[in-house]
C-alpha cells in the first residue's frame, strides 16, 4: 500500500468557500463513484485548512489530500484510465496546483491514543533535506533521531496526540518532473494553542529547532495548519 499525500491550491477563479464546499461536495463525490478506483483507491481523507491559518501570507496552498492506494502501478493505471475522465476534468477546473508526494504508509512516531476526539488541530508539514546531505543519511536520521527527539523529551511530548511521519518512496524520487519534497509530518495537537505554544516554548522550541538544523532546510518548510479529517471514503 502507498499514499499519495497533495498540497492543493485552489484554481485562480475560485474563492476559499467556493473551492471547499466544492472539493468537500462535488469532487468527493465524483471521486467516491468513479469505478477506476474500485480495488484501488482504498481511502481518501481531505484536510481543509483554517481560517485562523489563512491570516498567514507565506502558504499558497488551500489544503492536503491523502490517499491510500493498492500499490504504486495501480495508482497510475486509475489516473489513465477512462472511466476516471470525469474526475480529471473536475480537478483541472477546481485545482490550480498540486504539489504531491508518494510514500510509503505511515510511520508512527507517538501513535496516541485510539480514540483521539475533538477538537484536533492537525500540523501537516512537507519537508526537505538539507542542502548536500545524501538521501539515505537524511531518512535515517528523520526516523531514527528526530522522531525519538519529539517522542521522548518530556517539554515537546507533552504537546502532541499524535505524530507521525510518510517517508518518499524510491519510485518517486525516480519520477520525471515529481516534486522535491522528501516528506511529509502530520502531527495532532488538542488545539492551535497547543501547537503554538511547543512552537514559542523554549523547553520545547530549542530543542526541536536546534535538531532540525542538522537535517532539514529550514526555508524548504511547507507547513499549514487543518481540523480533523473529512474521510470521503475508506476501503481498507
Amino acid at each position: 500500500m502507498i499514499k499519495r499525500i497533495g498540497f492543493v491550491r485552489r484554481h485562480p477563479g475560485l474563492d476559499v468557500d467556493t473551492f471547499h464546499a466544492r472539493w468537500r461536495g462535488a469532487h468527493a463525490g465524483l471521486v467516491e463513484a468513479s469505478a477506476a478506483g474500485d480495488g484501488v483507491l482504498l481511502r481518501y481523507e481531505q484536510h481543509r485548512r483554517t481560517a485562523r491559518d489563512y491570516e498567514r501570507a507565506d502558504c499558497p496552498y488551500d489544503g492536503v489530500a491523502v490517499q491510500w492506494y493498492a500499490s504504486w502501478d495501480a495508482f497510475w493505471a486509475m489516473r489513465d484510465d477512462p472511466r476516471h475522465a470525469a474526475v480529471r476534468t473536475d480537478a483541472a477546473e477546481l485545482f490550480g496546483d498540486v504539489l504531491e508526494v508518494f510514500t510509503g504508509e505511515e510511520m508512527e512516531v507517538i501513535a496516541g491514543p485510539a480514540d483521539r476526539g475533538e477538537p484536533v488541530t492537525k500540523l501537516i508539514c512537507g519537508v526537505r533535506r538539507k542542502p548536500g546531505m545524501d538521501l539515505d543519511a537524511f531518512h535515517r536520521y528523520w526516523w531514527e533521531v528526530h522522531g525519538p527527539l519529539n517522542r521522548d523529551t518530556p517539554a515537546v511530548r507533552k504537546y502532541f496526540i499524535r505524530y507521525e511521519q510518510n517517508h518518499r518512496l524510491a519510485e518517486d524520487y525516480a519520477r520525471p518532473g515529481g516534486s522535491d519534497l522528501d516528506g511529509v509530518t502530520v502531527e495532532w495537537f488538542r488545539s492551535a494553542r497547543d501547537f503554538f505554544g511547543m512552537a514559542v516554548d523554549p523547553e520545547s522550541r530549542d530543542v526541536i529547532r536546534n535538531d532540525e538544523d542538522n537535517f532539514l532546510d529550514p526555508a524548504g518548510l511547507l507547513w499549514l495548519l487543518t481540523g480533523p479529517e473529512h474521510v470521503v471514503l475508506d476501503r481498507r
